[in-house]
C-alpha cells in the first residue's frame, strides 16, 4: 500500500497530539525506507514488472529484512524501547503502533508476497489485483482520516495541503503510462516522495503549534 499507511499516521496523531505528525508519518513508513535503503545497497531485492495494473509493476523479489512479519516486529520493538528511554512509554507504544501496522496494512493489498519470517511462508489477501478497489479503498481510508483528525482543528490549511499532495501522488502513479523504472531509481523516487511527505507533515506540525 502507498499513501494508505498516512491513513494510520492521522489517527495515531488525533489520539497522540503530543507526538509530531511528521514521526509519526515516518514510523508507518519506516518498513519501506528500510527496503528501499536496503534495495539500493544490494541486499534486498525489487525488479520491474511489464503489467496495465500499476499496482503490479513492482515485484518483491527478496526482502526477508524488511518485510517478513518477524523482522517488522523486531524493529517495531527496537522502536518502542528507543522512544520509551528517550521519551516515554506512550511515545513508544504508538510509534509501536505506527511501525508494526505496516506489515498488516500491505498484506491486504499484497498478493501473495509478504513473508512471515525471513523468505517463507508469504502470504497476502491481494487486493491490488482489483487496481479500482485498492485505489479508491486507498484514497476513501485517507480522506476519512484526514477528516477525523482535522475535524475540530482550527486552523487546517497545511493540512489539507498535505491530503491533496497524497492524493495526488497516488492519483498520478495510478493513471501513469507504463514506463519501466530500474530497482535504483525506484528507491530513490520512493525515498524522495517520502521525505517530501515528512517534510510537509513538519510544516503542519508549525501551524498546530502557531
Amino acid at each position: 500500500m502507498f499513501i494508505g499507511h498516512y491513513a494510520v499516521g492521522f489517527v495515531l496523531k488525533k489520539k497522540t497530539n503530543n507526538i509530531p505528525l511528521w514521526l509519526l508519518f515516518v514510523s508507518v513508513q519506516l518498513v519501506d525506507i528500510m527496503a528501499f535503503l536496503f534495495v539500493l545497497l544490494g541486499i534486498e531485492k525489487i525488479s520491474y514488472n511489464p503489467s496495465k495494473n500499476p499496482f503490479l509493476r513492482t515485484i518483491i523479489e527478496y526482502v526477508p529484512y524488511s518485510h517478513s512479519l518477524f523482522a517488522n516486529a523486531l524493529l517495531s520493538l527496537v522502536v518502542f524501547l528507543i522512544f520509551w528511554k528517550l521519551k516515554s512509554k506512550e511515545w513508544g507504544i504508538v510509534l509501536f503502533a505506527g511501525v508494526f501496522s505496516h506489515w498488516f496494512i500491505d498484506s491486504l493489498v499484497h498478493a501473495g508476497d509478504m513473508p512471515l519470517f525471513h523468505n517463507s511462508l508469504k502470504v497476502g489477501f491481494g487486493l491490488w489485483q482489483f487496481p479500482w478497489i485498492a485505489y479508491l479503498m486507498e484514497l476513501l481510508a485517507l480522506l476519512l482520516a484526514g477528516y477525523y483528525l482535522l475535524r475540530n482543528y482550527k486552523k487546517k490549511s497545511r493540512h489539507i495541503i498535505l491530503i491533496i499532495a497524497l492524493s495526488v501522488g497516488l492519483t498520478s502513479m495510478f493513471f501513469a503510462p507504463e514506463a519501466e523504472a530500474t530497482p535504483a531509481l525506484a528507491s530513490i523516487m520512493s525515498l524522495s516522495l517520502y521525505t517530501i511527505f515528512a517534510a510537509i507533515a513538519y510544516w503542519c506540525d508549525r501551524e498546530v503549534r502557531k
